[in-house]
């Protein structure tokens, strides 16, 4: 399950047929990859298994720098970062003029 909501972005992901050795992790550009690889042999046959997925990440809004992630006891991996704070908008406040350049005598500006 993925969701962006105003606050922050997430991914949880069932990997209880892997141990977390087995998994593995990895952003490239703005996509996620989770990753797993499980095998097991007894006497009656062997099992492997393999787990690929890809996710585009909003790399934009993302506070990557924060991006964490987390495997419960039940094999519920959790990854989450909070988004980017969007700057407060300038509503109904003055803007202030910033003067570049020197004043000449005639009270023009010069650049």
């Amino acid at each position: 399950m993925i969701s962006l909501s105003d606050e922050s972005f997430s991914v949880k992901c069932d990997v209880s047929s892997y141990k977390p050795d087995e998994l593995k992790l990895r952003l490239d550009g703005d996509v996620l990859s989770i990753e797993g690889e499980h095998k097991e042999e007894n006497e009656q046959g062997s099992v492997h298994l393999r787990l690929q997925r890809f996710i585009r990440i909003p790399v934009d809004q993302i506070d990557l720098s924060s991006l964490q992630s987390s495997l419960d006891q039940h094999g519920n991996l959790s990854i989450h970062a909070p988004l980017i704070e969007k700057k407060k908008q300038l509503n109904g406040q003055e803007i202030p003029i910033q003067i570049t350049g020197q004043e000449k005598e005639t009270g023009s500006i010069e650049n």
